[in-house]
C-alpha cells in the first residue's frame, strides 16, 4: 500500500489514514469551494440531463483548477497505485511520517489559536450601538444552529429589531452544531412582559433566517429574558423571564385500570394524538394534535356508516358526493362533550391556519389559539376515552401559556445587583371532564411563582458607569 501526498483537496474515498489540514483557510483550500460552486452553476444552466451535468462539473473543475492545487493538502495511503490521480504522488514512509507530523502540529496550533480567539471574542457584557440601544429593550436568547454569526456586529431584522452575537460554543460532538448567545434589541409599545413576548417573536424570525441561510437545523434553545439594554448604579430596572409554574399533582394508576384487551389501531392512533396534545409545548401544536384525534375518528365513522357530503351544482341544481361527511362525526362528538356543534366551523378554520401555515405563530396568535384550545381538548379526550374504553383517573388538568415572571432589579455597585419579585402572569385554563367518564382521584392544581425563583445572571444587562 503506497504512501501518498496530494495537493489541494482529495475528494475520493479511497485514501486511508488520511490526515489533512483542519484550518478551512489553509492555502490548500483556496478557491476550491468557489470553483465547485461555479462548476455546478455552469452545469445547471447548460444541461438538463443529470448525467451530463455531472460530467460537465468534473470537466469544468479539471479545466479551470484552483490556487489550492499549488499546496500540499494532506497525506495517507492507498491500496493500489492505480488509484493515484493527477494531484497525488507516491512518497516514502519517512516522508509520510514527516508530512503527517507537520500537518498534525499545524492542526494543533490552529485549534489552540481558534479556541483563544473564540474565548477572546466571547463577551456577554458587550453593548450595542447607541442607536440600537434606543430601541428600548434587549431580549437575550440561546440558539442552536449550523449557521455562525460574527461577534458583536449588528444583524438587522427590521427597522424595529436588530441582533448581535455575544458568545458561541460548540456541542463537543463534532457535529458542527453550535449554541450562540444572541442579544436582540427591539422596540415595544407595552411593558416588559409584552416586550418579552415580542422579543420571542423576533428570536423566532432570527432562527428562521439562520435555518435557511445555513441550510440546516436551527432552534431556540433557551429564552433567558428581556430587560433594558443597560442599567446604571442605584436605579431600578425590570427583567422579565419565563418561569412561573403550573403544577398538576400526579394521579396514581393501578394495574386493573389498564384496558383488558389491546386497543384497536384507530384507538391507538387517537391515544397517540391525545398524548401529543397533552404534552405539547405550544398551543398550536396541542390544538393540531387534538384535532387530529377527532378527525381520524370522524373520518372512520363517516366511512363505516357510508355518510357522504353532498354538494349542489350552482347551475343545474344537481347534487353529487364530495367525499365522506366528517362534519356529522364532529357534531356527534361535540354534543357528547356538551359543546355546541356550531363551534366546528371556527375550530376547523383555526386548524386550517395551523396545518397549512397560514399565520405566523407569534405570541399574540398563539394566545388566540390557546383561548379555543380547551374546547377541542375536552372533546378529543372524551371521544378517545369512549373509543378506547379507558377512563381518565381524574377530571381536571391545568394547561398554561406564557408563564412570565417579572423582577425588579437594581445595581447596588459594580459587583452586586439586588433582585426582588415583582409580579407574574400565566395564561392558564383548567380543563374539566365529566365525572361520569372519569375515576375518583382528586388533583391539586397550582400556578404562580416558584418558592425560590431564580434569575439567570446572563439575563441581566451590563452596567453603564457613566449614566446619570
Amino acid at each position: 500500500m503506497p504512501y501518498i501526498k496530494y495537493r489541494g483537496v482529495w475528494s475520493s474515498g479511497a485514501i486511508k489514514e488520511q490526515v489533512s489540514y483542519a484550518n478551512p483557510h489553509a492555502p490548500c483550500y483556496e478557491g476550491h469551494d468557489k470553483l465547485w460552486a461555479d462548476a455546478r452553476r455552469f452545469a445547471e444552466t447548460t444541461y438538463s440531463d443529470t448525467t451530463a451535468r455531472d460530467r460537465a462539473v468534473e470537466k469544468y473543475f479539471v479545466d479551470h483548477g484552483y490556487p489550492g492545487l499549488q499546496h500540499t493538502g494532506g497525506v495517507g495511503f492507498i491500496d493500489d497505485s492505480a488509484l493515484l490521480t493527477s494531484i497525488s504522488e507516491k512518497i516514502t514512509a519517512q516522508a509520510y511520517q514527516q508530512l503527517r507530523s507537520e500537518i498534525e502540529k499545524a492542526n494543533a496550533d490552529y485549534r489552540a489559536t481558534a479556541a483563544e480567539t473564540l474565548a477572546r471574542n466571547n463577551d456577554p457584557l458587550r453593548r450595542a450601538s447607541p442607536e440600537h440601544e434606543k430601541l428600548g429593550w434587549r431580549t437575550r436568547v440561546k440558539v442552536f444552529s449550523y449557521t455562525e454569526l460574527e461577534h458583536h456586529v449588528p444583524y438587522l431584522l427590521s427597522e424595529r429589531s436588530v441582533a448581535y452575537l455575544r458568545t458561541r460554543e460548540y456541542d463537543g460532538s463534532g457535529s458542527g452544531l453550535s449554541v450562540q448567545l444572541v442579544d436582540i434589541y427591539h422596540s415595544s409599545e407595552g411593558d416588559v412582559q409584552q416586550a418579552l413576548l415580542e422579543g420571542v417573536d423576533w428570536a423566532e424570525i432570527l432562527t428562521d433566517l439562520l435555518a435557511m441561510l445555513g441550510y440546516g437545523a436551527a432552534q431556540i434553545a433557551n429564552v433567558l429574558g428581556t430587560t433594558v439594554p443597560f442599567c446604571s448604579i442605584g436605579k431600578e430596572f425590570p427583567v422579565a423571564v419565563f418561569g412561573a409554574i403550573v403544577r398538576n399533582s400526579a394521579i396514581p394508576v393501578l394495574p386493573d385500570q389498564f384496558p383488558l384487551v389491546q386497543p384497536d389501531q384507530m384507538s391507538q392512533l387517537a391515544l397517540r394524538h391525545v398524548r401529543d396534545g397533552l404534552s405539547a409545548f405550544l398551543p398550536s401544536s396541542a390544538f393540531a394534535a387534538f384535532w387530529n384525534a377527532l378527525e381520524r375518528q370522524a373520518d372512520e365513522e363517516a366511512h363505516s356508516k357510508g355518510l357522504e357530503r353532498m354538494v349542489e351544482c350552482k347551475n343545474c341544481g344537481a347534487k353529487r358526493s364530495a367525499g365522506p361527511d366528517t362534519k356529522r362525526g364532529f357534531a356527534a362528538m361535540y354534543t357528547e362533550a356538551g359543546l355546541d356543534p356550531s363551534l366546528f366551523d371556527n375550530h376547523r378554520s383555526t386548524r386550517g391556519k395551523i396545518q397549512h401555515g397560514a399565520k405566523l405563530p407569534t405570541a399574540g396568535y398563539l394566545t388566540e389559539v390557546f383561548q379555543n384550545l380547551s374546547q377541542v381538548q375536552r372533546t378529543a379526550i372524551i371521544a378517545t376515552a369512549k373509543r378506547a374504553g379507558i377512563l381518565p383517573g381524574t377530571i381536571s388538568y391545568l394547561s398554561m401559556c406564557w408563564p412570565v415572571m417579572v423582577f425588579t432589579c437594581r445595581a447596588e455597585d459594580a459587583a452586586n445587583i439586588s433582585i426582588r419579585n415583582s409580579s407574574f402572569s400565566v395564561s392558564a385554563t383548567t380543563n374539566i371532564l365529566p365525572q361520569s367518564i372519569c375515576g375518583d382521584a382528586g388533583r391539586h392544581i397550582f400556578f404562580g411563582m416558584p418558592n425560590q425563583p431564580k434569575v439567570d445572571l446572563l439575563s441581566l444587562p451590563p452596567i453603564d458607569y457613566h449614566a446619570k
